[in-house]
């Protein structure tokens, strides 16, 4: 079967798309996973950015002695009270801890076996500083998009009302002011 220029470019575009999508599975592991914008390596644990949350993608080989079976952990940027990031040093781990809107938290228990938070090693501290602030980044524009009020529409009453004043004052025509008129109304 020979394909036409464009049908062989929108097959290539189609074919490509689901390639990408079913990257995404795997690496989400069965959840759909929009695009990775940042990323960095933890000791049993990678942290992901994505679009709307931050994803702790758990190596389970390396977790259970710490924190049992616990597969990923999906936090949205909206849930996330504060971030706390420990530095690595040369004689230990650092860890980045996420603390959740409504949970009482307080400092003094074991960051290594705490769902929220990923440990790592002295190599990739600049990855994990890189994170933390792209995600108070996007914790601030979640946080601005939630207090801005949404303008308030006009009702369709409102909008042809509007219509016939435009009309009436001989702005818009007849035709003009019915064919806006079905559309408002769907017809």
């Amino acid at each position: 079967m020979k394909l036409n220029p464009e049908d062989s470019q929108r097959y290539i575009e189609e074919f490509s798309a689901s390639i990408e999508q079913g990257r995404r599975l795997v690496q989400g592991k069965g959840q759909f996973m929009g695009p990775i914008l940042m990323r960095a390596e933890g000791i049993s644990a990678n942290l992901l950015l994505l679009d709307d949350r931050v994803r702790i993608q758990r190596r389970e080989e390396k977790t259970f002695p710490h924190q049992g079976f616990r597969g990923n952990r999906d936090i949205l940027f909206s849930q996330i009270a504060s971030i706390r990031l420990k530095k690595a040093t040369t004689m230990g781990s650092g860890f980045i801890q996420f603390l959740l809107s409504g949970r009482n938290e307080s400092g003094n228990h074991d960051s290594a076996r705490d769902e929220n938070t990923v440990m790592f090693r002295g190599a990739h501290q600049v990855e994990f500083d890189g994170i933390k602030a792209a995600i108070e980044m996007k914790m601030t524009t979640a946080r601005t998009m939630v207090a801005r009020p949404q303008p308030r529409a006009a009702s369709y009453v409102e909008e042809l009302e509007q219509l016939a004043s435009l009309r009436n004052r001989g702005i818009i025509t007849e035709d003009e002011f019915a064919a806006k008129k079905r559309q408002i109304l769907g017809i």
